[in-house]
């Protein structure tokens, strides 16, 4: 490796770094809140991420593992590690033993993201936001923070019930926009509607029961769209919250679409109906 930088040797399953990077790859993050990430075009992802004038999010790698064979095939990407990061190797054997993939790359990294305060967000002029109600799946939910990003999304909330945002598929299928987006995770219905309605943010509900279309709801002001549970949607005292309901058109004997879809096509939508500011 050509970088002079001082890389740790461990070889004990028992080691605490050894541990605390198997506890945040099985559960998605630290118990202080860095994101467990694994593979290098996550990492990448948290390295380039904050590069936007203005960030809106910063990230910072923390700490890399990465298997001993694994070291000169990612000597380039370490290289990138600022200097402050801290980089150990471990044995291929027990780097298996610890990643959470089916074919682990042999490297992996904790990361901590700094993210504004959600009033800071709620200020900001025709603020978009996703708000998930209830989803399980985080495919989903990864799924809509990278259409959320691509379409002009200023943040995803999440409500106390919807599954983590730290979770490892969560990062995954964000495609990176987990450290470039303003999360806010597991608040709680009442203080959420409330800072929302005192923000005068539009709430808009996603509800395949609706009769107004998704195209004639008026999207171009300060508004949040409100994502259900899939399968079961939103639940009726989170539906009675917004000022409007939306449905999107489909097929006759079409019962719905998949959460994250439905998500893509509301923020397409309102990115239409804005004419694309970004």
């Amino acid at each position: 490796m050509r970088d002079s930088r001082t890389i740790r040797e461990i070889v004990s399953p028992t080691n605490s770094l050894v541990k605390v990077f198997r506890h945040a790859l099985k559960e998605g993050a630290t118990r202080e809140g860095w994101i467990a990430v694994e593979g290098s075009l996550g990492i990448g992802e948290a390295l380039c991420a904050g590069r936007t004038a203005p960030p809106l999010c910063t990230s910072q790698v923390r700490s890399v593992l990465v298997a001993r064979t694994a070291i000169e095939r990612f000597a380039d990407l370490l290289e990138k590690l600022p200097a402050e990061a801290e980089v150990a190797q471990v044995p291929d054997r027990l780097f298996g033993q610890v990643a959470q993939t089916a074919s682990p790359q042999g490297i992996a990294a904790l990361v901590e993201i700094e993210r504004p305060q959600l009033q800071t967000i709620l200020a900001i002029p025709n603020v978009l936001l996703a708000v998930a109600c209830g989803l399980q799946d985080p495919g989903n939910l990864g799924a809509i923070l990278r259409s959320a990003e691509a379409l002009g999304g200023s943040a995803v909330i999440t409500l106390k019930s919807t599954a983590s945002p730290s979770n490892p598929k969560v990062v995954r299928s964000s495609g990176g926009s987990i450290f470039r987006l303003p999360v806010f995770p597991g608040l709680k219905p009442d203080a959420l509607f409330h800072l929302l309605q005192a923000a005068g943010i539009r709430i808009i509900a996603a509800h395949r029961q609706a009769l107004t279309s998704v195209t004639a709801v008026d999207m171009r002001g300060p508004t949040a769209l409100l994502i259900g549970r899939e399968g079961s949607g939103l639940e009726k005292d989170i539906l009675e919250r917004s000022y409007y309901a939306t449905a999107i058109p489909v097929r006759a004997g079409i019962d719905s679409i998949n959460a994250a879809a439905a998500a893509a096509i509301l923020f397409y939508e309102a990115a239409r109906q804005r004419g694309f500011p970004y």
